[in-house]
């Protein structure tokens, strides 16, 4: 939403030769068993130069280059699962905050969480992304409701869920043990935290996730 200094925001960026063919999808991580997960630090945001290109992300997550430059509200994302599934990269959502009109303005609204018309913001999703781990599609259903703009927030009112194509998900929904944070920035950049997520088919797994994003408004395609 800010131009800025590629430095200030950690992000860096190089470009793709014309003759290089753009990949398709973003590519997903593999399957790490064991794997500790690491929380990001909250980054700010800044513009990035315009065009399909690899990225490195908020969180030092290599972002490969889209097909098409993106246009609009735009969150370059990194994220990190462990537990059952242990996995991280990078990806790009053009989703999240599509209707606003800047970086600013998405973090100081928000969105109405769907059918209630509560303020709500959803955190970038990887599934937006198109983001694969051994071939099954990721998918992250984390939202800060209410949301009342840039700041802290050590809670939320619905339910959080991680899942991992269709046969596997977690959620808050079956245990009191799980706990949530967040943090927006006025800039629109952010990172939320999930623990102790339960499987949702009560196989006594447990799941954690976390990312971090910076928003940039880029050029209309």
């Amino acid at each position: 939403m800010i131009v800025g200094v590629l430095a200030a925001a950690g992000l860096s960026a190089w470009f793709v030769s014309s003759n290089s063919p753009a990949p398709t999808a973003i590519p997903g991580a593999k399957v790490t068993p064991g794997a500790v997960s690491t929380s990001p630090a909250t980054p700010r945001g800044t513009a990035l130069a315009s065009g399909p290109r690899p990225t490195t992300g908020p969180g030092g997550c290599t972002i490969a280059a889209p097909a098409v430059a993106p246009s609009g509200l735009t969150l370059y994302v990194c994220y990190s699962m462990s537990g059952t599934v242990s996995a991280s990269g990078g990806f790009i959502d053009e989703d999240q905050g599509s209707a606003a009109f800047s970086c600013a303005g998405w973090a100081e609204d928000g969105e109405g969480a769907p059918g209630s018309g509560i303020p709500a913001l959803q955190a970038p999703d990887p599934g937006d992304g198109r983001v694969t781990v051994d071939g099954q599609a990721v998918g992250f259903d984390l939202a800060i409701v209410p949301y009342s703009g840039p700041g802290s927030y050590p809670s939320t009112s619905v339910a959080q869920s991680v899942s991992l194509g269709t046969t596997l998900s977690w959620s808050t929904n079956s245990t009191s043990a799980a706990t949530f944070g967040a943090e927006v920035n006025p800039d629109g950049s952010g990172s939320v935290t999930v623990t102790n997520l339960h499987n949702d088919s009560s196989n006594g797994t447990v799941e954690d996730a976390s990312e971090s994003w910076v928003c940039v408004m880029e050029p209309a395609s």
